[in-house]
């Protein structure tokens, strides 16, 4: 599910939560760069010293009620710890052998390791159209011609697919759609030819999902519970609604950073995020990947299969991060982790193994916390403190071979990049849009970085398009036929982002949305006037024939409805679960009024043009009447551009 649902900023970069969540290490390859340290051997009094001391604090610092955390190493699990509480109210304790907590996006993991099964017995080509698994009614749109979505595609989050995120849960069992139901009816259209960009995608995971229950026969839930969990022994381990673990499992009550209990979500997207599990499960699926596929002489995948979950398969330079087949390579991150992270309201996940190390760690939370940042919440800081303890750091600051950036202007990368993480046709496009990146030049052939989310960073050129920060983030820009065309942080191996032209810029478009506001404020003007006119005995002039009044009367009702649209919106940002829950099932509330709006400039417009013609008030009234009915045209067309109204855009 998105990443991080707290608030409207949550939708606007919830790739980049999911992206720092995903893999541990990111903050600590960057302090760590360059040094030399041992690690210390993960027996289990060690991590349980570890785990005993540093996660009762964190619980405590970032108000979170309650946590559950594995350590596998050496082919076994080393130590499994609960923590805090599973419900507040009731002070039921955390277990780790019992408490199934909702997986999240780490869900997609499993869906992978399903869906490369099936490919290990013949059943479906990884590399072949996907169309050729899927009902007539689910299959894709041939949107770029002879370039088909595939299984590879999906896996690795670069099919292609805008992010819309309508359709992604819904309030209530009731509500539900059936996988095959909700691909079919919330379909999102195709942005990017695949492979050209990765870009998070829920949607895809639940189309390969789908493929696993197509092909197999049985519904994904069962064929998962028999194929994956069954063989590992995770008893305890589900695809599920939040209604069905209940009653299977002892599952922890999930709060928002307040300890409010959070509102359930049903989620429509089983494969990508409706799955539940306990800590001590967890850890016999990451010994199966740090095992060829194996556990305990169970067998879930081939060695060739597993190693497609622990390694890089697809990324848009070779020498920044990937996407591993439901999972993330950190590739040269201290240390080299692969692993998946989860979010949804008051509950967040995460695993990591360095195989390497033959080292994994699992953590989950059920409260939101305080943490301003998905680096710093408790799950992160957890696995990244679990991996810094029992990994050894390695010096990444070497510059690598390759062609040198000497004779490349730093004007060929400045511009402005945009998420490739977006929605084109819900409600989610503006929250999405806002996701930016600025790059800009900062002397001696060095840039400089702005984003929404990762601030402002400083890069060194070290060749082949590719730039180092000082604590040895990675940078690589995106090029095609000799034109930049997108950039890659290798910390957010997630979403990527795409060069837009000046006019595409999301603020110049709220700036001008914000004029057509201002200009729209300026009917205040008209009740006034009209007293004026009364006190000097000018009521019956020709200002205020039948035709002039309602003119004025259809732009005033078009202006309360924009500027009431506006207060709506701002005032729900205050509660960011409410709006998640109206974006997530496309509530009218969000396109109603600023399609009404819509219909009803049109008409405005119009009796702009019967002003001037019929001479109704003076020049400056029609001057101004002309100038409101444009304002009001424009916000409504900054609406329908980003999803907000029902009108085409």
């Amino acid at each position: 599910m998105s990443p991080r649902i707290r608030s409207v900023l949550s939708l606007c970069a919830a790739a980049l939560a999911a992206a720092t969540a995903v893999l541990p290490g990111t903050a600590a390859a960057a302090d760590k760069a360059g040094a030399e340290d041992a690690a210390v051997e993960p027996t289990p009094a060690a991590v349980q010293r570890l785990l005993d001391e540093r996660v009762p604090e964190l619980l405590e610092e970032h108000n979170v009620p309650g946590a559950a955390v594995s350590v596998v190493a050496g082919g076994e699990q080393v130590y499994a710890g609960g923590y805090g509480e599973a419900d507040v109210d009731e002070g039921t304790p955390v277990d780790a052998d019992r408490t199934s907590f909702p997986m999240a996006s780490v869900s997609k993991s499993f869906t992978a390791a399903a869906v490369l099964q099936l490919a290990d017995r013949g059943e479906v080509d990884l590399h072949a159209d996907v169309n050729a698994y899927l009902p007539e009614e689910a299959r894709i749109p041939e949107t770029y011609p002879g370039k088909p979505v595939t299984l590879h595609h999906l896996l690795t989050h670069s099919a292609g697919f805008e992010s819309a995120v309508a359709g992604m849960a819904a309030d209530s069992a009731e509500g539900m759609l059936e996988l095959g139901e909700y691909v079919r009816e919330y379909r999102p259209d195709r942005i990017y030819p695949p492979g050209r960009f990765i870009g998070y995608s829920n949607y895809g995971t639940s189309l390969a999902g789908l493929v696993v229950q197509r092909v197999s026969g049985v519904p994904f839930a069962e064929y998962v519970a028999e194929n994956v969990f069954a063989p590992l022994g995770m008893r305890r381990s589900a695809f599920a609604t939040p209604d069905e673990a209940a009653d299977r499992f002892e599952t922890p009550t999930l709060y928002y950073a307040s300890l409010e209990e959070a509102d359930a979500l049903y989620v429509n997207q089983a494969p990508a995020g409706a799955g539940y599990a306990t800590a001590s499960d967890m850890s016999a699926f990451l010994l199966a990947l740090l095992n060829g596929g194996e556990y305990q002489g169970a067998r879930i995948l081939s060695p060739e299969a597993a190693d497609t979950m622990l390694s890089a398969q697809h990324s848009v330079h070779p020498r920044l991060a990937g996407a591993a087949y439901g999972t993330w390579d950190k590739a040269g991150a201290w240390p080299h982790a692969v692993g998946h992270g989860g979010d949804l309201d008051g509950a967040h996940t995460e695993w990591a193994v360095v195989p390497e190390a033959d080292l994994g760690v699992y953590v989950a939370v059920n409260g939101d916390g305080t943490a301003q940042s998905p680096l710093e919440d408790v799950r992160a800081l957890v696995v990244e403190e679990v991996l810094e303890e029992f990994t050894a750091s390695a010096d990444t600051t070497a510059a690598p071979t390759g062609q040198t950036a000497s004779g490349v202007a730093p004007g060929h990368y400045e511009g402005s990049y945009r998420t490739t993480r977006i929605g084109r046709s819900d409600t989610s496009e503006l929250m999405s849009a806002i996701d930016l990146t600025s790059v800009s030049a900062a002397g001696d052939g060095r840039l400089r970085t702005a984003n929404t989310m990762l601030g402002e960073q400083v890069w060194t050129p070290v060749g082949d398009n590719r730039f180092r920060s000082e604590k040895g983030g990675e940078l690589a820009f995106i090029e095609e036929d000799g034109e930049i065309t997108g950039l890659a942080y290798g910390a957010v191996p997630t979403q990527n982002y795409e060069r837009i032209a000046w006019h595409e810029h999301v603020y110049l478009h709220l700036a001008g949305a914000g004029a057509a506001l201002l200009i729209m404020g300026t009917v205040l003007v008209w009740p006034s006037a009209a007293l004026v006119r009364r006190l000097r005995g000018r009521g019956h002039d020709r200002a205020r024939t039948r035709g002039s009044r309602t003119a004025r009367a259809l732009a005033a009702a078009a202006v309360v409805t924009c500027a009431g649209y506006t207060a709506f919106v701002v005032s729900a940002l205050g509660d960011g679960a409410a709006l998640t829950g109206m974006v997530f099932n496309g509530s009218p509330l969000l396109t109603v009024p600023l399609s009404v709006a819509g219909a009803v400039s049109v008409i405005v417009l119009a009796a702009a043009v019967g002003a001037w013609i019929l001479r109704w008030w003076g020049v400056a009234g029609r001057i101004h009447y002309s100038l409101v009915a444009v304002a009001v045209l424009g916000f409504v067309a900054f609406g329908a551009h980003y999803g907000l109204t029902a009108l085409p855009v």
